[in-house]
């Protein structure tokens, strides 16, 4: 199975919108890698972790079919990684959806109030369904998939998670926005070697770790995984959702991260899960 990164940027995309900083001036020169939508994930064709304002874009880019959706992931209810009122678009008048194909939304509980908000209590017409998740409670996902939010260290106010999945005999850490973690999930994730970790350097050149971290806490996570028994042999470490006000593009990401033994994410990066 494919992981493809949608994309890897932090809430205002990089170029940011309306922004003339010297860090967006010069990914518009320079264009490639240093274009960067906002953070999502496909795991095969039935697996996506997020859906935030650029589901579209990744849709058209990658000829994406979210018809074929069956399990949604979220991880928090920011915008950026929720934008609630498109799943409005799905039912019909919008969109042919074909009536076998539910899709699970699983999320906190402030994105269940949202989504119902779209609904209207009448999930039936937009061929979904709402679970609420639970710290460490593993869900059931298609194609033998499995996943356990891992609680983050993002915003106090709501519940936000990480999640491990377990595929096609790995073992997986989606850990955007994931700060510094807490010790239950440091404890959780001491028993499951991790085959690969995507997670957060939203900070880039700037050092931190409460809510975002930058390249020198990613490093810092990455040895506190290695120390307690968390990466498996051969693990594959990179890094992503970035935001300009970390400054680093895309190749100086890199020069301070690839000797480290960890990779810099971009749009439209696939990476396989399989044995």
């Amino acid at each position: 199975m494919e992981l493809l990164i949608c994309g890897t940027a932090a809430a205002e995309g990089w170029p940011a919108l309306f922004c003339s900083c010297d860090p967006c001036r010069k990914a518009r020169e320079l264009g490639g890698k240093n274009l960067r939508s906002r953070a999502a994930y496909m795991l095969g064709e039935q697996i996506r972790i997020d859906f935030g304002p650029d589901s579209l874009y990744h849709q058209q880019r990658y000829g994406l079919a979210y018809d074929r959706i069956e399990a949604l992931l979220m991880t928090h209810a920011h915008e950026d990684h929720w934008l609630a009122h498109e799943l409005y678009y799905r039912r019909s008048g919008f969109s042919i959806v074909p009536e076998a194909n539910c899709m699970v939304v699983h999320g906190n509980a402030r994105i269940g109030e949202q989504l119902g908000g779209i609904t209207g209590g009448d999930e039936a017409r937009f061929r979904l369904s709402f679970e609420e998740i639970e710290p460490f409670r593993e869900i059931l996902l298609p194609e033998g998939a499995r996943a356990t939010p891992v609680p983050a260290d993002h915003d106090r106010s709501q519940l936000c998670v990480n999640y491990m999945i377990e595929v096609a005999g790995r073992r997986l850490l989606i850990a955007h926005d994931s700060g510094w973690y807490d010790e239950p999930s440091w404890r959780f994730l001491a028993g499951n070697p991790l085959d690969l970790v995507i997670v957060d350097c939203t900070n880039g050149s700037l050092d931190g770790r409460r809510g975002h971290m930058g390249c020198i806490a990613v490093c810092d996570f990455r040895d506190r995984l290695r120390e307690q028994g968390s990466l498996a042999p051969n693990a594959r470490v990179i890094a992503t959702h970035f935001s300009h006000n970390g400054v680093w593009l895309h190749h100086e990401l890199e020069a301070y991260l690839n000797p480290r033994g960890i990779e810099v994410a971009y749009d439209g990066m696939r990476v396989d899960v399989s044995e």
